[in-house]
């Protein structure tokens, strides 16, 4: 939680809304964990709206390659480890552009959607199993073709 400490020196003058401000943070202390994610750098970050999919993806902003990673904890492991996925069709790098990532309403979702805003167009992206040579399969972040 977001503590403010007054003493008898503070001005009195502060302004309705530092003020206000304060009693939001102060009466919504879960707020700030509601926030986005933030957005500055050269990566975009988003999180499918199922609540089964304990993913988070991010995009590279100028050449739209994605990324995806998950937090597991292996059963007999008391920490758990950060697991990134390896980049399969469609996930590297697409023509220059203005990427960014878009997560649908739909609560069975397991994908976002990687957008273009120069260009208007989008793909889905999503983690599926993939048969590996030799065998048995491995998980890979996937997109489809952009569209528009």
């Amino acid at each position: 939680m977001v503590g403010v400490k007054l003493s008898v020196r503070t001005p009195r003058l502060l302004s309705g809304a530092v003020l206000g401000l304060i009693a939001a943070c102060a009466a919504a202390p879960g707020a700030l964990a509601q926030a986005p994610a933030p957005q500055g750098g050269g990566f975009s970050f988003a999180a499918p709206p199922s609540e089964k999919a304990n993913r988070v993806y991010s995009v590279n902003r100028q050449t739209g390659e994605m990324s995806a990673c998950q937090f597991e904890r292996p059963d007999a492991a008391q920490v758990g480890l950060t697991r990134c996925f390896a980049k399969g069709e469609g996930a590297g790098p697409q023509p220059n552009g203005a990427y960014a990532l878009v997560s649908t309403g739909f609560a069975g979702e397991t994908g976002v959607f990687r957008v273009n805003s120069n260009t208007g167009e989008m793909s889905i992206c999503y983690v599926r199993d993939m048969p590996k040579t030799g065998g048995g399969t491995e998980p890979k972040i996937l997109c489809t073709p952009q569209a528009k």
